[in-house]
């Protein structure tokens, strides 16, 4: 594996790894969210479900085929977003405030997103002219992955709407 799609991997993953630390009602994420209606939130869990499985899945798509550079550079402008979103308390914005070990974390995100997005773009226009292996997941894993995701975004609202 060259060394920009084990970089850009690496990033996906780390980054994948760094969100799912903050599901609502895991070990960091506590803050209330009941003010907000239980569909904005299930399809913002949603929206971090997929970037945060999409994350992990593409990073194996890249390590294995050196392909999804440029989706790679998408999900970095997108964990970049949300956690930006978050630290300038524009969305979504709770009654409690953020704990230090949350906004260390969403700092951390966007530093990750950051360093993805720019590696994802710069290095993925070479990387992708090598070409590698085919990487396909069975149908048996994008089974798993739906329904791991429709849990993580079940569990996710309920936390978050203090239920």
């Amino acid at each position: 594996m060259s060394g920009s799609r084990q970089l850009v991997a690496v990033l996906l993953v780390a980054s994948a790894l760094n969100l799912a630390l903050m599901v609502p009602g895991g070990f960091v994420e506590t803050r209330d969210f009941s003010a907000y209606s239980a569909i904005v939130l299930a399809a913002f869990n949603v929206f971090l479900t997929v970037l945060g499985l999409g994350g992990l899945v593409l990073g194996y798509i890249v390590a294995k085929s050196g392909k999804g550079f440029r989706w790679a550079g998408v999900a970095g402008i997108a964990f970049v977003a949300v956690y930006l979103l978050d630290l300038g308390r524009i969305f979504p914005v709770t009654p409690n405030p953020m704990s230090s070990l949350l906004a260390t974390l969403e700092w951390i995100g966007t530093v990750l997103g950051a360093a993805l997005t720019v590696a994802s773009f710069t290095l993925g226009s070479t990387a992708q002219a090598a070409g590698g292996d085919k990487a396909m997941l069975s149908k048996p894993v994008v089974w798993g992955l739906f329904i791991v995701a429709l849990i993580i975004v079940a569990f996710a609202t309920r936390s978050a709407m203090g239920v």
